[in-house]
């Protein structure tokens, strides 16, 4: 819970203290004396914080970090080392070792708390970006907290020119990252672009500097990269030396993902870089795996067309747009005939294949706007905008001439295997029948083209002039 926090020092006036400053934000907590002490504790209470001394008697705070890291009951728990005021030695080594941030005692109470909600609202992003529920696991949702290999692009936004200078004198050749820096003067105000010779990346990470006599440029700038549609494609630190608490914490409110007010440490930088950069991967990899599951759950596994869940909202649209524009559109339900005969002398393997094929014939002979859907065991949906009765009657008619042109030819199979559809189409438009009508009356077109001997189309209500059937099967079976 991202309102739990639990604290662990094994100093009791330090304990009291911190909890004194968490306490007019409502959140709930809990203290540990010793580490040992704090992970018998997660067993029965679960923090969405954790913030631990940087100096503690029962284990080095770095031994628990990782600790921690490896432990599956804290893996996504925020982790804040509290350090001693002034104390900058061995940060880039807690950050490395596992700790989201470092935190100064004396820290004043409204970067405190900024620094507090930044961390708060990553970890609710993520939230966001994962299915939650102890019953709920799907595969490829759930990410580790591994190190994401590979070359990340990294943008610095230095104050000024000498310093751009220093900075890729102390960062080019950083492993891991492609760089590239920038400073104020070759930006434009305003419009977040820079002129020749390059611009900062409009995702990856950003390290933006500021200096006292540019600090309102650079928030400027940082809120509008924060306030882009792909903001969640970047992480920025901000690097302000000599900032003023208030300038820290509107940095963070704004959207910085971490602000350091100096001094000048390069593995300090570098390992927060590393930090943020893999929160900004694990952040992709969890979207990808999001849409890829949502791409699934309207695909059919075995054909790779859309599935009912898709094409019954699809028709919904579909026929309201037709109704706006004043236009027409056509509906078809097209069914394998004979397939269970298929399937119990060939096998459902075979069957399968059949199915697939069956798609495949059927894609190639729609255009790339109609949108087809298996939406039972062998019934297959198509909708086609904006053609009328006619043009339908021909499209359907074509599919069935296809399918039948195009048997099933496999090596197991002594001859290659003959495959025909039957089609139930209607047609819908302006001031016409409701989504569920339209199906529901495509169906019986469907049983109607069945009882007279498959392989047709079969109109309902029935085209005027009458149509011949386009052609009629033999019944088999």
């Amino acid at each position: 819970m991202p309102g739990r926090i639990l604290i662990v020092d094994d100093n009791v006036t330090r304990r009291i203290s911190l909890a004194a400053r968490l306490s007019g934000a409502f959140y709930e907590i809990q203290v540990a004396g010793t580490a040992l002490e704090a992970l018998e504790l997660l067993d029965h209470w679960q923090p969405g914080m954790i913030l631990i001394a940087d100096e503690l008697g029962s284990m080095p705070t770095g031994r628990f970090l990782r600790r921690l890291r490896a432990d599956a009951r804290a893996a996504e728990v925020t982790l804040l080392v509290v350090t001693a005021p002034g104390a900058h030695m061995g940060r880039s080594g807690l950050l490395t070792a596992g700790a989201d941030d470092v935190i100064a005692r004396n820290e004043p109470q409204e970067v405190f708390r900024a620094r507090m909600r930044a961390q708060q609202r990553a970890r609710e992003v993520m939230n966001t970006l994962k299915l939650r529920g102890n019953d709920l696991r799907l595969p490829g949702l759930s990410e580790s907290r591994a190190r994401f290999p590979g070359v990340a692009r990294a943008s610095f936004i230095a104050p000024d020119a000498a310093t751009a200078r220093d900075w890729r004198r102390a960062f080019e050749g950083l492993p891991g990252f492609r760089l590239e820096f920038l400073d104020m003067g070759e930006l434009r105000e305003g419009s977040g672009r820079a002129a020749p010779p390059g611009q900062p990346d409009r995702s990856g990470l950003l390290v933006l500097g500021l200096a006292p006599d540019n600090e309102g440029r650079g928030l400027r700038l940082l809120a509008e990269m924060t306030n882009r549609s792909d903001r969640l494609e970047q992480e920025i630190l901000v690097f302000a030396p000599g900032a003023s608490p208030y300038t820290q914490a509107q940095a963070y409110d704004i959207g910085a993902g971490a602000v350091m007010p100096g001094p000048f440490d390069a593995a300090e930088i570098a390992a927060r870089m590393r930090l943020l950069q893999a929160r900004l991967a694990r952040r992709r990899a969890l979207r990808r795996a999001l849409a890829e599951s949502l791409r699934a759950s309207v695909t059919d596994p075995l054909t790779g067309l859309h599935n009912r869940r898709f094409a019954l909202p699809r028709l919904a649209q579909i026929s309201q747009a037709a109704a706006m524009r004043g236009e027409g559109f056509a509906v078809l339900v097209a069914d394998l005939d004979h397939f269970k005969a298929v399937n119990d002398r060939y096998g459902h393997g075979t069957g399968d294949i059949v199915l697939q094929w069956v798609a495949q014939i059927l894609r190639r002979n729609l255009r790339n706007e109609d949108v087809l859907a298996r939406i039972a065991g062998e019934e297959f949906l198509a909708i086609l905008p904006g053609v009328g009765p006619e043009a339908a009657r021909q499209i359907a008619g074509g599919l069935c001439t296809r399918l039948r042109e195009a048997p099933l030819e496999l090596p197991e199979l002594e001859a290659p295997l003959p495959l025909t559809i039957s089609v139930g189409l209607t047609t819908g438009g302006a001031g016409r029948r409701c989504p569920e009508e339209l199906i529901a009356d495509a169906d019986r077109a469907l049983y109607a083209a069945k009882r007279a001997g498959r392989d047709q189309v079969v109109c309902h209500p029935p085209l005027t002039p009458p149509q011949p059937a386009i052609r009629r099967a033999e019944a088999r079976g």
